[in-house]
């Protein structure tokens, strides 16, 4: 059996801890671009939505209800021990727009109160996302 096991000391979690900084000073300062290595653009954005694989190659979800709909977005909420994260799960809505064209629809990242707590020591991957603001959808 292949071992899903990681060096936690790395680069993941460093930029994990970086993540929850900006996300935490937010309110207090404005800066320039967004990316892992950047800062939020405004105080408009209160999140760097992130991805997870593990070691082996295997996307990290979780359970957004327990129906079984599952999510791979999450907003980091917390770090303890440089190991073990605590994610806010974030769940795509169809929102509607109201602006220029009638029932045109797109896709946002809305935060639920749910959260999981993941052991980067099995995390392998880490994808960035464009920075947003968690909030609800104004239907």
């Amino acid at each position: 059996m292949l071992e899903c096991t990681n060096d936690v000391g790395g680069y993941i979690i460093d930029t994990v801890i970086r993540i929850d900084k900006l996300q935490k000073e937010v309110v207090n300062e404005e800066s320039g671009c967004v990316s892992c290595e950047q800062s939020l653009v405004a105080r408009a954005y209160n999140t760097i939505p992130v991805s997870f694989t593990s070691c082996c190659g295997n996307p990290f979800t979780a359970n957004l209800n327990i129906t079984g709909d599952v999510t791979q977005f999450f907003r980091i909420e917390s770090v303890r021990d440089r190991r073990f994260v605590t994610l806010r799960l974030l769940e795509v809505e169809d929102c509607s727009r109201n602006g220029g064209q009638e029932g045109r629809r797109h896709r946002d990242l809305v935060g639920t109160n749910n959260t999981c707590i993941l052991d980067l020591k099995c995390c392998g991957l880490m994808q960035c996302y464009e920075a947003i603001n968690v909030g609800h959808c104004n239907a």
